[in-house]
């Protein structure tokens, strides 16, 4: 499954420098394979992340990288999506045009890529950059 879903930039910024290497959340989306990033505060849909694995604490994962230790000591989230490659869109589509042609709105919690294939067959189809 793949999915839609909104990070702030600080995260992403972190995530493309490979100082975060999970996406933490408090809900488990099964079967996930890739994330589609809407970068909010920015307005676009920026980056697909490819996920490989989804830890549920208790299970701990590898304290290298920026939340992984507050992850295992239970401090917030019950989810980690370890993040194995990350792709950069060479021109991120704004909000305007995700509203306008799309009728995308950014996601609160996560939107089904497959209630918007148009959108996810233009993504697919864009020019990227691998980052890792």
């Amino acid at each position: 499954m793949d999915v839609l879903i909104s990070i702030k930039p600080e995260h992403t910024n972190k995530i493309e420098n490979q100082l975060k290497n999970y996406e933490f959340r408090s809900y488990l989306i099964k079967d996930i394979n890739k994330m589609y990033v809407y970068e909010s505060n920015t307005s676009c849909l920026k980056y697909i992340m490819v996920i490989d694995n989804v830890v549920k604490y208790p299970d701990k994962i590898d304290e290298n990288g920026i939340g992984n230790r507050e992850f295992n000591n239970h401090m917030k989230y019950e989810y980690a999506y370890h993040i194995k490659h990350l792709y950069k869109l060479n021109k991120p589509i704004t909000l305007t045009e995700l509203k306008s042609r799309y009728i995308f709105y950014a996601p609160q919690k996560y939107t089904l890529a497959s209630s918007h294939l148009d959108l996810i067959e233009r993504i697919n189809n864009s020019d990227k950059t691998q980052i890792f």
